[in-house]
């Protein structure tokens, strides 16, 4: 049985939609994340995956890309994606991309930051989630892969009161962003821009889901 590990609940939507998955929603919090995490191995998933949306720190990666992961790196260490199971997708997703993913506690909002984080790491692209996934799967001695779309890409700053905006469904607060927005009116085209790329990021998962499943 696949499990499958989301932070919004709009991607949510789209991977309860893959067959034979089971999915959870941990609202951009790495601490729940870990632990839906562990509840999906406990109610029989069989390989994990991180699926959703995520910030690109490599030029070459554009608004919408499909990402496939081959492996997770964070503070706390490195994991390897499972190599059969990535070809898989791979074959499945010819114009997906593939490389490294960093799995991030905190929101890397900043242009200088993403280029700081890919420089030292390496890794193409960002999200909160799959170092959750990486380690929980690796405990459980469980395939674990990583599919995303990118909704901001390396030259985008995104809005740090995006994450506050987020509910504990995974859901977003629109009033709560508006509210914000009028305090720093400075951040409003780098939120559009951000809006924008989230639309195509989930339009191109929502593209790719039939192929995901068992």
């Amino acid at each position: 049985m696949l499990g499958i590990l989301c932070g919004l609940r709009s991607e949510k939507v789209i991977a309860s939609r893959i067959k034979g998955a089971i999915v959870a929603c941990c609202a951009a919090q790495p601490r729940k994340a870990r632990e839906l995490a562990q509840e999906l191995v406990a109610i029989g998933a069989t390989k994990l995956m991180s699926f959703g949306i995520a910030g690109s720190l490599d030029s070459s990666v554009h608004l919408g890309d499909i990402f496939i992961g081959n492996r997770v790196a964070s503070p706390k260490g490195q994991w390897t994606c499972d190599e059969a199971w990535g070809r898989e997708l791979a074959k499945k997703i010819p114009h997906a991309k593939r490389g490294g993913v960093y799995g991030s506690d905190l929101l890397i909002p900043t242009i200088g930051e993403k280029d700081a984080l890919y420089q030292n790491t390496g890794c193409a692209i960002v999200d909160m989630e799959s170092q959750c996934v990486a380690e929980i799967a690796t405990e459980a001695k469980l395939p674990f892969v990583v599919v995303r779309s990118v909704c901001d890409d390396s030259v985008m700053n995104v809005p740090p009161f995006v994450m506050a905006s987020i509910k504990p469904d995974g859901g977003v607060n629109a009033l709560k962003a508006i509210a914000h927005l009028a305090l720093h009116p400075s951040q409003a085209s780098d939120l559009f821009n951000v809006m924008n790329g989230t639309r195509k990021a989930l339009r191109s998962l929502r593209e790719i889901r039939g192929v995901l499943g068992d």
